[in-house]
């Protein structure tokens, strides 16, 4: 896939119409390429799902899912993709329709190269103009808040910190809604990190760019009053949540990828817990940004707290403490950092204590100590963990700082071996509960990527990558041939058609059902029945 292109997605029920839009039209010269077609509105969000198409051209009058249910559908989970209808119906309530969901233009069949050319056209200065207003250096008016903003988001940054006490007083400031439905288990904190490059931008343009992100937020997701936007202490990016019909890591899964696409640098999330109080908040935050912490240690773009919990509970966490870090280090199995964190501790140590070993073997025995206690915490067992009073004692008669570095490392190496071989393990635990529940549930028209990460409290782009990493195939590929292996035992019992082992297995869309029967055995349906009989 060539870099910078728009990515277009064709859909028409018609392979005629397809062909004809593939090559009637220079996408090349458009600065647009063609990365997938689809023969239905079903196959097309199962595409979306996958690809992200920056424009979607779709029918209208299509099975199981038309055009204007599909548009709806986009407008509503992607909110950087662009639908432009082309159809031969011309009756007014389907523009209409179109108009009143979101969709960027209607066009009329027969196919007109020209005049889709020129709606391409001007659609691409669109999508240009709008990303180009994300990334602006220049600080406008439109961005420079009164006073009143400025005082909300001081009452705001004290919710953070558990100062709840002036609420009366804040009560005038647009923000009495995130008092409300405080009994629904809903209030959350994101925390989103912009790592900008310090030679690459001046302080001003850095503030420039966090405030339009900001906005853009603002502006695009801020409309039910119960979702607010603002900077802490650090210049984070605060997300505060109060809306129970908002999940909340999805949006920031959305938000991040969106933001990375877009500018030149790293862009990382981490997601608090879920409280249901005022006080609540507070803690929320707290372990957002903890989640935050970790996206560095694992470069993992989102975090969620639910990956993070038993660190929440054993390890005291502040951005001065070298020691926790490194317990974090290990916690996350990576033998290499850890090792090299503790060693610095320890040539640290050495020069406090000047040439006296003694310090360093107690300074030693402290920091394993610590490690062994948090681990054993965390439930694993004592006799997993090869450190014990036997090990103090031979520690204490080590004579060489060489001797002591050694053991050091050669323990926190044991430490992230095993954290390595619980993490894995818990990964192929859960990816197991994932495939059961596939089992289960593949007959459900709506199972998704997205709905499944919800069941699971995972973000979904955590969830597509451990899947892929167990199975070694990405989730829609293991779901397609999940399906089509269930609708093979159905025929093994009866020759249903096509239409209605589709229904039986969870795609509604016999044609994309024969489709993706094809793609898995190499078989026509009708071919394969002929085999079996």
């Amino acid at each position: 896939m060539t870099a910078n292109l728009f990515k277009v997605l064709l859909v028409d029920d018609e392979q005629n119409t397809r062909n004809l839009l593939k090559l009637c039209i220079d996408w090349e010269s458009l600065g647009m390429e063609v990365i997938a077609d689809a023969v239905s509105g079903i196959e097309a969000l199962t595409i979306m799902e996958e690809l992200r198409p920056d424009i979607v051209l779709t029918d209208i009058e299509m099975p199981y899912m038309n055009g204007i249910a599909l548009s709806k559908q986009i407008m509503e989970h992607y909110i950087d993709t662009y639908v432009v209808i082309i159809t031969a119906h011309e009756q007014f309530t389907y523009a209409q329709q179109a108009i009143s969901i979101g969709v960027s233009d209607f066009i009329l069949k027969p196919i007109d190269a020209t005049l889709i050319t020129n709606t391409l056209k001007v659609l691409s200065e669109k999508i240009k103009a709008n990303r180009k207003k994300l990334v602006q250096l220049e600080v406008s008016y439109k961005y420079i808040k009164n006073n009143v903003l400025e005082l909300r988001n001081q009452f705001l940054n004290g919710l953070l910190n558990g100062n709840t006490s002036n609420t009366l007083l804040f009560n005038e400031l647009e923000v009495t809604r995130i008092l409300s439905n405080t009994s629904n288990d809903c209030i959350q904190v994101a925390l989103i990190n912009m790592l900008f490059n310090t030679s690459q931008y001046t302080e001003t343009e850095r503030q420039g760019i966090l405030q339009n992100c900001m906005t853009y937020i603002e502006e695009c997701f801020c409309e039910s009053q119960n979702l607010y936007v603002f900077p802490d202490i650090y210049n984070h990016i605060v997300i505060l949540c109060n809306e129970p019909t908002l999940y909340l890591p999805e949006l920031c899964e959305r938000i991040t990828g969106y933001f990375k696409s877009n500018l030149s640098t790293n862009v990382y999330c981490g997601i608090g817990n879920i409280a249901s109080t005022l006080e609540g908040i507070a803690s929320s935050y707290t372990t957002a940004k903890k989640a935050l912490k970790l996206c560095y240690i694992l470069d993992e773009e989102v975090v969620y707290n639910h990956h993070v919990e038993p660190l929440n509970k054993y390890v005291p966490l502040s951005a001065d403490n070298p020691l926790e870090h490194l317990i974090l280090l290990i916690k996350s199995g990576l033998t290499k950092e850890s090792i090299e964190m503790s060693c610095k501790l320890l040539h640290a140590s050495l020069q406090e204590g000047s040439a006296d070993l003694s310090t360093v073997k107690y300074y030693a025995l402290n920091v394993l100590s610590k490690i062994t206690k948090v681990l054993l915490q965390t439930g694993i067992p004592a006799s997993a963990l090869n450190f014990s009073d036997l090990s103090y004692s031979y520690l204490i008669t080590l004579e060489l700082y060489a001797d002591i570095e050694k053991y050091m490392i050669s323990t926190i190496s044991e430490f992230c071996h095993l954290m390595n071989t619980i993490n894995k393990n818990k990964q192929s635990d859960t990816v197991s509960q994932i495939i059961y529940y596939l089992e289960t549930h593949h007959a459900d028209e709506d199972l998704c990527l997205t709905s499944l990460a919800k069941v699971f409290y995972i973000n979904p782009s955590y969830l597509s990558r451990t899947f892929k990493k167990v199975t070694n195939k990405s989730f829609t590929d293991y779901l397609v041939e999940l399906r089509v292996q269930k609708a093979i035992g159905l025929l093994q019992l009866s020759s249903y058609k096509a239409y209605q082992l589709a229904q039986m297995v969870g795609i509604p869309d016999p044609n994309y059902f024969i489709k993706c029967f094809k793609k898995v055995t190499g078989f026509s349906l009708q071919e394969f029945k002929a085999q079996i009989k």
